[in-house]
């Protein structure tokens, strides 16, 4: 994985450097680093981040699905303010920042939006 596709893949799953920090625990001059294409992004590092992706696009496929079993013409999507009130509805994202979620949200409303559906967003 190039520094460039390692930054992007950051920044898709709704992560900043210094939350990256506390989520994989590593120093913010390693992700600089990595990022800049100094150094080679370490093997483990790239899975965490792309476990992360994984569980994000999981997530809205699962929502997908579940939508298409009973279509309607609009859905809310909800966003949460506090981290807690999303650990406690969705224990999955436990150790991610509630960004994290955001990002999944995001791509949930493309999808819906692509199968023309309106979506809203709102605060729970």
């Amino acid at each position: 994985m190039s520094a460039a596709e390692f930054k992007t893949l950051r920044e898709a799953v709704g992560l900043s450097i210094s939350t990256l920090v506390k989520v994989i625990d590593v120093d913010e001059r390693s992700i600089r680093k990595w990022e800049s294409g100094k150094k080679k992004v370490p093997q483990d590092v790239f899975e965490k981040v792309v476990a992360i992706d994984k569980l994000l696009t999981d997530t809205a496929n699962e929502a997908i699905e579940a939508f298409k079993t009973a279509p309607q013409d609009a859905v809310t999507l909800y966003r949460f303010i506090e981290e807690d009130d999303l650990h406690d509805q969705h224990p999955e994202f436990a150790g991610l920042p509630i960004m994290t979620y955001g990002a999944m949200i995001y791509r949930l409303r493309q999808k819906y939006l692509d199968l023309g559906v309106l979506v809203k967003v709102e605060y729970k």
